[in-house]
């Protein structure tokens, strides 16, 4: 819905010399002596611009300003956000994701790329595979080597046209008049992940000059990245007690497990989880300035982010599942602890489940903005903008294929001792042997997300002294929003897609998620 909002603000700004009051008592001294021009570069020319910033700013706002894109050692934005105080991130995949400021989550931030809101989206990459279909920025998309600056602005202000209860985070990539003349900038990095097995590349290149005596520069950068990540662990699903979806066998030799003041783990499993994602990032800009007075930048960005996942679980359902599941599992041993937790178990006829998941996801993110500053007289200023931002995220495969063996005899688990890893035994099963399991379930469910902003605003900007100013202006912006879920099944709405068990043995896993897709 397009939206127009007309914004006023009024700043008022006292200085005061403390000095200057008790000069009258100081005694008089001798004339200064002018000293040799000293320039601060790198790291600590940084830290004072981002300084500068917050002197400037009538709100409350903290600042990273990076000189040249190597100053950025993070992998994503999203972990160069977490240095500024009072923002936190969440990590999926060995990366952070999205922010969150002074508690708030990352719904209630918003996100402003060189003047124009945007909103990139996702996928999760976890394994519930959520998608992003909120407010909430996945800063994950971008390489943080595109932007030389981040303002996170943390109190409202008149001139934001919507504000936030978290934070507007103000991003901006590098233009041509940032640098003097030519400049270049290139950087590479290599990482090894022993478990993984896989070498994670990492480049960076900027080239930017100006020309016409310094009234037009070009510029652009690139930043691409490659990294695979490997997890593998455990859990249980949260716990539940003896009486729980109809309670174990009750001719279970092992009574006290049947209690329910005895809490047991839901799902017992495995997991591995394998990430293979790819990060580029491109960015230009053109800009002209035909006289002091004005200036004309057209910036244009373009970010692409794939992410696939592999996911493998072998877990011991019985003991969620009633009917055929827990009532007919059998505790033959067991072990309780202090606080009532049965800590180890050998149980007969449990069902075991070893399901298979693959996701292919890829975000395209695209942004271009046109971008006027005129000084009509020292005191009053035209700043005008237009711009579009847009997202697509597109999971054209998201398949899981499961596969159930019944009845397995002599399954336990132990969570004694100082380890945090347990130790499961799956008795007769050996997860190795393909014979004896029936494919039960494929699930198919392909997701498709876009979101897309148009915006155009003109201020003004009135410095009637010093200490006082008057700014107002007014803002257009028009959202849209679209979102599909598509699912395989007999009945509407159904995801599940029920299989033949004999298509087990015509085929692997890996195979069959591609032939029902």
């Amino acid at each position: 819905t397009p939206v127009t909002v007309i914004a006023l603000s009024i700043g008022l700004a006292l200085q005061m010399n403390a000095m200057s009051l008790l000069a009258q008592d100081a005694a008089p001294v001798e004339d200064a002596t002018e000293l040799d021009t000293v320039t601060v570069t790198g790291y600590r020319a940084s830290l004072e611009k981002a300084l500068d910033i917050k002197r400037t700013e009538a709100g409350v706002v903290d600042a990273i300003v990076a000189e040249d894109m190597a100053d950025f050692p993070d992998l994503n934005l999203a972990e160069s956000l977490q240095r500024i105080p009072g923002v936190s991130i969440t990590r999926e995949a060995g990366e952070g994701r999205n922010i969150s400021v002074r508690g708030l989550g990352p719904q209630f931030t918003r996100v402003r790329i060189n003047g124009v809101e945007a909103l990139a989206t996702g996928g999760g990459t976890d394994t519930s595979g959520g998608v992003n279909r909120g407010r909430g920025f996945d800063f994950n998309t971008f390489a943080s080597d595109l932007f030389s600056q981040v303002i996170v602005r943390k109190t409202p202000s008149a001139d934001l046209e919507e504000g936030s209860p978290g934070a507007t985070v103000d991003l901006r990539t590098a233009r041509p008049f940032d640098f003097d003349g030519f400049s270049m900038a290139v950087g590479g990095q290599l990482g090894y992940s022993e478990l993984a097995g896989k070498v994670s590349p990492r480049a960076t290149f900027m080239i930017s000059n100006t020309f016409a005596d310094d009234k037009f520069g070009a510029l652009m950068s690139v930043a691409y990245t490659e990294n695979t990540v490997l997890e593998e662990g455990s859990d249980s699903v949260r716990w539940a007690n003896g009486p729980s979806n109809g309670g174990f066998n009750p001719s279970s030799p092992f009574q006290q497990a049947l209690g329910s003041t005895v809490y047991h783990p839901r799902i017992t499993r495995y997991n591995s989880f394998r990430h293979e994602q790819e990060r580029l990032g491109v960015t230009g800009s053109l800009q002209f300035r035909p006289s002091d007075r004005t200036e004309l930048t057209l910036d244009g960005m373009y970010a692409r982010f794939d992410a696939n996942r592999w996911q493998d679980n072998i877990n011991a359902v019985s003991f969620s599942r009633s009917g055929t599941g827990k009532p007919q599992t059998i505790v033959r041993e067991g072990e309780v602890d202090s606080r009532g937790n049965l800590v180890y178990g050998v149980f007969d006829n449990v069902d075991i489940r070893s399901e298979g998941r693959y996701d292919e996801q890829t975000t395209d993110f695209q942004q271009w903005n046109l971008d006027l500053r005129h000084n009509f007289s020292d005191s009053l200023r035209l700043d005008a903008l237009i711009g579009q931002s847009s997202s697509t995220y597109d999971a054209p495969i998201q398949t899981t294929v499961i596969a159930d063996k019944f009845n397995v005899q002599g399954y336990s688990w132990d969570y004694r001792g100082n380890s945090r890893l347990p130790s499961f035994n799956y008795g007769n099963l050996d997860p190795t042997d393909t014979s004896g399991w029936t494919l039960a379930e494929v699930r198919l469910r392909p997701q498709w997300v876009e979101n897309a902003l148009d915006i155009a605003s003109v201020d003004l900007t009135w410095l009637a002294s010093p200490f006082f100013s008057l700014k107002g202006g007014v803002n257009h912006k028009e959202y849209t929003y679209e979102s599909r879920e598509w699912g395989r099944g007999t009945v509407p709405g159904n995801r599940v897609e029920t299989v033949p068990a004999n298509l087990m043995n015509s085929a692997t896993l890996a195979t069959l998620m591609r032939e029902f897709y």
